[in-house]
């Protein structure tokens, strides 16, 4: 049944694909000076759930549109997890400089706002004078749906450090190692009465690579494995991806195993093992405005 769905999936992307190579012709990219900084790493300033070493320029907004679906296992019942509930984030990303930007958001489950920044430290170079990007990011959440907790035992952080490379005009990859705090956790009872305990501080390791198909089509891998210890009953997760660049807007089509939005909640809190196939489909839209 995941097989089907997964030839259905790549027939619609097949379709996708043949428009968007009339538009790369009609829509030429410009080389920068062969001395200056490597454009275009990642297409968007998200991989699927990791935030990205590509930067925002000055002065502009990334508007984002998260959503991810269900289970495709509960099989034609619920559509293949289209008719379960389905976690969305709405989110607003500004380019303060070249190299600083601030953005916000709003989950639809727990009801979960979050501020975030990147501060871009340095850029690759076409003349290979500086052979990697660096950047360091973070984000601080709050839940807000009613559990009588209160402020502070809402709040969850993550900070992290990205380091990337663009290896060829197809191929890049970028690894993030990152720690994650919640202010508050749980010890609770799952359904066969087993204690499941969460823990405060979590440390992971977020692996990302991209491959360049078409001109405007690329295919991404997200790994976020859990360093050390670990929340009872959780697994790592593990997304794939079809970026659709159309010149404005990022389309991401992926296939994951976390509902979650926010990098300390995908590290703590997915249950979900994709080789096992608890997979989710979702998908990323963002728009990027100059102002």
């Amino acid at each position: 049944m995941v097989r089907r769905l997964l030839f259905y999936f790549f027939f619609v992307v097949s379709i996708i694909i043949v428009p968007t190579l009339d538009l790369a012709a009609q829509m030429p990219r410009q080389r920068a000076n062969p001395s200056g900084p490597v454009d275009e790493v990642f297409w968007a300033p998200r991989v699927v759930h990791l935030t990205s070493v590509t930067n925002l320029e000055k002065n502009n907004l990334d508007f984002n549109i998260k959503h991810t679906f269900g289970v495709l296992t509960n099989g034609v019942e619920d559509l293949f997890g289209l008719d379960a509930a389905a976690n969305i984030r709405f989110g607003l990303d500004y380019g303060i400089t070249d190299w600083l930007s601030v953005g916000v958001g709003r989950s639809r489950f727990d009801k979960l706002y979050d501020g975030r920044f990147k501060l871009n430290a340095l850029r690759q170079k076409k003349d290979g004078s500086i052979p990697l990007e660096l950047a360091f990011t973070g984000n601080a959440a709050i839940l807000t749906v009613k559990n009588g907790y209160e402020v502070a035992d809402r709040l969850s952080y993550m900070g992290g450090v990205i380091l990337a490379r663009k290896f060829s005009d197809r191929i890049s990859l970028q690894v993030t190692p990152m720690f994650t705090h919640f202010n508050t956790v749980t010890i609770e009872r799952d359904i066969n009465d087993q204690v499941v305990e969460e823990i405060n501080d979590i440390v992971a390791l977020g692996i990302a690579g991209r491959v360049v198909l078409t001109e405007r089509v690329a295919l991404l891998v997200e790994y976020i494995p859990v360093l050390g210890d670990r929340n009872d009953q959780t697994e790592d997760a593990l997304s794939v991806s079809f970026d659709i660049e159309t010149g404005g807007h990022v389309f991401q089509l992926f296939f994951t195993t976390s509902q979650s939005m926010t990098e300390q909640h995908v590290v703590a809190r997915n249950r979900d093992d994709f080789l096992n196939g608890d997979i989710r489909f979702g998908f990323n839209v963002h728009r990027v405005f100059s102002l």
